[in-house]
């Protein structure tokens, strides 16, 4: 049996069981949903603190992504792909709604003291430096920002990360490279002299 029907099979497999999961969801079997929460809670927890840095909003965004899919799964057609590409659009629309409010409200300056605080100005660099990595992640399609969270954050492996969003190897490579080439020409403009973000 070659490697890539042997993925072939699995990919299968795991449609398979996505669908039974779904109508189990839709059936209010609890356990369907336990098992929901129990096999995606680190991806989309993973993918929106990403878009955020916040752990906090991370923790509310994400467990308010499983109570909009349990209120809307009974409208979920299933139609091959995983189940987690919906919970990803879920979050992506959450995250998107949290931005809109955070952008509006106001923020306090740092005080000007804060050069005299140890690790202050690290501190700082790394909160700048996330600010930007996140913006850049902002200006991706969902799948690219997906991509490159399983695969960079969570440190899954190309294979799996195909499986885990129902696409070949290739089709990951393809986002992939296309991600992390927006995201450098991104970050290089923004960081160019004259530059205002």
């Amino acid at each position: 049996m070659t490697m890539a029907f042997r993925e072939a099979l699995q990919v299968a497999d795991a449609r398979d069981e996505d669908e039974l999961l779904v109508y189990r969801a839709q059936q209010a079997d609890t356990a369907a949903w336990d098992e929901i929460f129990q096999r995606n809670y680190d991806h989309i927890y993973s993918f929106v603190f990403c878009r955020t840095g916040d752990r906090s909003a991370a923790e509310d965004i994400t467990a308010d992504v499983f109570l909009e899919a349990w209120k809307g799964i009974r409208w979920f057609k299933y139609r091959g792909t995983p189940l987690i590409s919906w919970l990803y659009r879920i979050a992506h629309n959450l995250v998107a709604d949290h931005l809109r409010r955070r952008s509006r409200s106001r923020t306090q300056p740092l005080p000007e003291d804060h050069r005299q605080v140890p690790g202050a100005e690290d501190e700082v660099e790394k909160v700048a430096l996330w600010q930007s990595v996140a913006a850049a992640m902002k200006r991706l399609t969902l799948e690219q920002q997906q991509v490159l969270v399983i695969r960079f954050i969570q440190g899954m492996s190309l294979s799996e990360t195909g499986a885990l969003l129902g696409k070949n190897e290739n089709a990951i490579k393809a986002l992939e490279f296309r991600a992390l080439k927006s995201v450098r020409r991104i970050l290089d403009g923004a960081m160019a002299p004259g530059v205002v973000g």
